[in-house]
């Protein structure tokens, strides 16, 4: 499954891509099943329940000109995705790939609800980010 969406953004690249590169912003607000997350360097692990089974997220995230993160997801079988946020002129591409556990539900949830709802309230967020760190 491989789901490709575009916001135009109200900030600079240089702030979104701190912001983003942050799996605690990130993993809970793209993906609210999540409840518990921790990092570890570029390194995060969370849980949550979701179509009333238990799952565990555990990934890594790579920084350079674009945002990767790189995840499995762990419920009775093992699902692997990756997550790329990539700045074009005014505009971020987010493409999110999954093959595996939860596939066939995730495409559903996942495009509308979780995507659609993520982007569309991301420019705020980073707003409100922005004051609380000081970027």
């Amino acid at each position: 499954m491989e789901i490709t969406r575009s916001i135009k953004l109200d900030h600079e690249w240089e702030a979104v891509s701190t912001i983003l590169s942050d799996p605690e912003f990130v993993i809970p607000r793209l993906f609210p099943p999540v409840k518990s997350i921790t990092v570890n360097g570029s390194s995060f692990r969370g849980s949550g329940k979701y179509a009333m089974r238990d799952f565990e997220i555990s990934g890594t995230v790579f920084k350079g000109t674009e945002i990767r993160y790189v995840f499995q997801v762990k419920s009775g079988g093992i699902g692997t995705g990756r997550l790329t946020f990539a700045p074009r002129d005014d505009e971020l591409i987010l493409k999110f790939e999954y093959e595996g556990v939860f596939k066939r539900v995730f495409s559903l949830t996942a495009r509308d609800r979780w995507i659609g709802g993520f982007l569309e309230k991301l420019n705020e967020e980073i707003r409100l980010e922005r004051i609380r760190r000081k970027i």
